[in-house]
């Protein structure tokens, strides 16, 4: 598995875990305050997740640049 399969199957992973929080966010909201504020939580970091990859992947090609440069 090469790294774009790795991070295509990390992104994946991130999607289901957000859609599933947002269902269960959905579905809470009305019955249990703290479940749904749980997965609200859930649903950031997962977005804070995804950004923190794409940022670091950013950073990683612009070394692997510099470096092809000296």
């Amino acid at each position: 598995m090469d790294t774009m399969d790795h991070l295509t199957d990390i992104s994946s992973r991130i999607d289901h875990l957000e859609s599933c929080a947002e269902w269960i966010s959905r579905e809470t909201a009305n019955s249990d305050l703290g479940l749904c504020q749980t997965a609200t939580l859930i649903t950031a970091l997962a977005d804070e997740l995804r950004e923190k990859i794409c940022k670091l992947v950013r950073d990683l090609e612009r070394g692997s640049e510099l470096e092809k440069l000296h």
